[in-house]
């Protein structure tokens, strides 16, 4: 009955913009398939804002309220950028992620000797990549994953989309997923070169001159094929 009713009114109110509108607040107030219209007509933002001012981050959502973090004396804001629902700051002596999901800011220290070659922002996850370690921030998890690299190790190159990341060092690979863990290491064989890294939102795919290492970000596992 309501379907026929619906569509009846809104032939009418076609040339009525003000009557529709209060046509459509009534079947909003109305329970059953009211409440199932209303909740298809939310629009639903997945953006953050991020700003410093006079000491402090803020953090801004579509929703209501702000996040703040108050900064350390002396701490300068090198870096600051946000992407679909992750924030991230760069300051003198630590690194920032703002999780949208859950409106916090979550902080890491760098060491006195660390410094950042490369930082990557996507809408679920910040890669920040170090001359002694390479940082991952979950933003739907609101926490920092860090993994140190060797001694003598060095970093060679990236490939990042939204939900995942492989990082190649001339020892190892890393793959590391926005959901599950954090940097997921996997040995490199000496005598075989990267040819390419082919990578999607979900799966990493090396190519390697003998064989091929799979990475997926839900399991977050690596897989050998010939």
């Amino acid at each position: 009955m309501f379907p026929g009713i619906i569509a009846n009114w809104s032939f009418q109110f076609m040339n009525k913009p003000n009557e529709a509108i209060f046509f459509a607040l009534v079947v909003c107030l109305g329970v059953g398939i009211g409440q199932a219209v209303c909740e298809a007509q939310d629009v639903v933002s997945d953006r953050v804002s991020i700003t410093s001012h006079q000491g402090q981050l803020f953090g801004l959502t579509s929703g209501e309220g702000v996040a703040r973090q108050v900064l350390r004396a002396g701490e300068r804001v090198l870096v600051l950028e946000a992407k679909g629902v992750t924030g991230f700051v760069q300051t003198s002596t630590r690194l920032f992620g703002f999780s949208g999901k859950l409106r916090r800011w979550v902080p890491i220290t760098l060491s006195t000797a660390e410094r950042i070659l490369k930082w990557t922002v996507t809408s679920r996850m910040v890669i920040v990549e170090g001359n002694q370690s390479t940082y991952g921030f979950q933003s739907d998890l609101g926490r920092w994953k860090r993994e140190a690299w060797g001694a003598g190790e060095s970093l060679q190159t990236s490939a990042i989309e939204d939900f995942i990341a492989v990082i190649v060092t001339d020892r190892r690979a890393l793959g590391f997923s926005a959901f599950t863990g954090g940097f997921f290491p996997r040995d490199l064989p000496v005598d075989n070169q990267i040819y390419n890294i082919q990578i999607n939102d979900n799966i990493a795919i090396l190519h390697l001159s003998d064989f091929m290492l799979v990475f997926r970000a839900g399991l977050a596992i690596w897989a050998e094929l010939p």
